[in-house]
């Protein structure tokens, strides 16, 4: 591969290439982006399932419970960015792979899952003693299966991943939610507490992994090639090691809340890292996939300009897409918790209110790991990682003895610190001007302002408002704001941003 050795290899640009797509491109294309789309809107789907089930569960189940099962996940989450040992990516970045080869993955990843999952197992009454919770052991043992399933699917996803056919994970998602949900109300209803939440894992698991692997074809065969896979568990290591900072960067907060603040004050803390992931899956998770299969494929052609363009086009595309979901978040936290969660959730206002700044921060993050990833400099990302799970813990231990509203506030400021890292080392790798990096953010920041500008005044005018009018009319007004500086200042250039990864696509 021509990034092998560590250099950035370009994107090809020819005449021909853009002038007239080879019926293969088109096919290619029409694929990949209706794929990424699918993905997009199976992500809606499963958001508006989220919300729709957040309220009833957070009723049903309350904060405690749900503190609980969230000291327990941290270690699963730990364990599960080991359990495939990197595989999925690493294969699905290789152009071609023999089925002697992809067999072999399946059967090493699906061992290593099985040894994470028993050590785990293993150690968790420990665990429990050292967190003072002695019902924690048992719910750790009964949500490690999932480290063998992540194992067993690690070669279907590569597959699924080289191939473009995004749509398979939608349909997967949609499917393993919907499932997953129903389990968790059922049993949520039957007083279950803290059980119908693992429940919920371990259907959706099942579910996913039977889909995935129905429809990613992996080679299920005795074959081992492991002088094959060695080159692959290379690339794994460099990327599960990034992959684990990343979980400490987003998890490690939740141990260090539960040890210092206690479970309930866990719980709000939990919850309102939960509603800042939801837009983070209902872009982030689809534009990961485009961008990484996207970038694999540039990565292979000579023009020496492409990439550091394509890279301008990610962020302004995806900086425009976050910025007024988070923003949003933000300025409307004490209208929706209340309405949506219940009164016994205020609590959670304040930390989400400061989340919503990290978790922008995140999400731009994950897509420059992205790129890195696609363009074979997982030791850079690695060490981006790295930095991104020290800070985090750094500031969140610091923090934590002032409450929660001062813990999120400081992760949201060495997030974003941190963020800013990212972009100047992006420019570094591809060796592009750093304010041209920079500069793609504008539509974004310049429509957060009007939006700020506008909500805020509005917010005082409906103070005598129902909460659901207020929140109601917050939406449409911030979008409309939104949309209309998008579409003065921007509109062109987002047009042809995503012309230029059609084009990639179709290449």
């Amino acid at each position: 591969m021509t990034l092998a050795s560590g250099d950035p290899a370009p994107l090809s640009a020819s005449p021909a290439a853009t002038e007239a797509e080879p019926p293969a491109g088109r096919r290619r294309l029409h694929r990949t982006s209706l794929g990424a789309l699918a993905l997009t809107g199976a992500s809606a789907l499963r958001l508006a399932l989220q919300l729709a089930m957040l309220p009833i569960l957070a009723r049903l189940v309350g904060p405690a419970e749900y503190g609980l099962v969230s000291m327990a996940m941290p270690f699963i989450l730990f364990a599960n960015v080991l359990s495939d040992g990197g595989m999925s990516f690493a294969l699905g970045r290789r152009q071609e792979v023999s089925r002697e080869l992809e067999a072999t993955v399946l059967w090493l990843s699906a061992g290593i899952g099985l040894v994470i999952a028993v050590a785990l197992s293993l150690t968790a009454w420990p665990i429990g003693a050292v967190m003072h919770q002695p019902r924690l052991p048992w719910l750790i043992v009964a949500l490690s299966p999932i480290l063998v399933m992540n194992g067993l699917a690690a070669a279907s996803n590569a597959r699924i991943i080289r191939e473009g056919r995004f749509s398979v994970f939608a349909g997967g998602d949609l499917l393993s939610t919907l499932t997953g949900a129903a389990v968790a109300l059922l049993a949520a209803l039957h007083g279950y507490g803290a059980w119908s939440l693992v429940a919920q894992q371990l259907a959706l698991w099942v579910v996913k992994l039977v889909w995935v692997m129905a429809n990613g074809r992996a080679a299920l065969r005795p074959a081992w090639r492991f002088d094959e896979a060695r080159e692959l568990l290379k690339f794994g290591i460099h990327a599960i090691g990034s992959l684990l900072a990343d979980y400490v960067s987003r998890n490690v907060d939740n141990l260090i809340v539960g040890a210092i603040l206690g479970s309930t004050a866990l719980g709000f803390y939990a919850m309102a890292y939960q509603i800042v992931r939801i837009p983070d899956m209902l872009i982030t998770g689809p534009a990961y996939l485009y961008i990484f299969n996207a970038v694999s494929r540039a990565a292979h052609r000579p023009d020496r300009h492409a990439l550091p363009a394509l890279a301008v086009s990610a962020l302004r595309l995806a900086s425009a897409a976050f910025a007024p979901l988070f923003c949003g978040l933000a300025l409307t936290a004490d209208l929706a918790v209340p309405l949506v969660l219940g009164d016994k959730w205020q609590g959670a206002i304040a930390p989400l209110r400061w989340l919503s700044a990290a978790g922008f921060s995140f999400c731009v993050c994950a897509l420059i790991g992205a790129f890195l990833l696609a363009l074979g400099r997982s030791a850079v990302q690695l060490r981006l990682s790295s930095l991104l799970g020290g800070v985090t813990i750094v500031l969140v231990a610091a923090s934590a003895p002032f409450g929660l509203a001062a813990v999120a506030a400081a992760l949201a400021l060495g997030v974003s610190l941190v963020c800013g890292v990212y972009v100047w080392r992006l420019a570094d790798t591809l060796e592009a001007e750093r304010r041209e990096l920079v500069v793609a953010f504008a539509p974004a920041f310049l429509g957060v302002v009007a939006m700020t500008a506008v909500l805020l005044p509005a917010r005082r005018l409906l103070a005598g408002a129902p909460p659901i009018v207020a929140l109601a009319v917050m939406i449409v007004l911030g979008a409309a704001v939104y949309g209309a500086v998008l579409l003065g200042f921007a509109r062109r250039r987002l047009i042809e941003d995503g012309r230029a990864f059609a084009k990639v696509q179709a290449g």
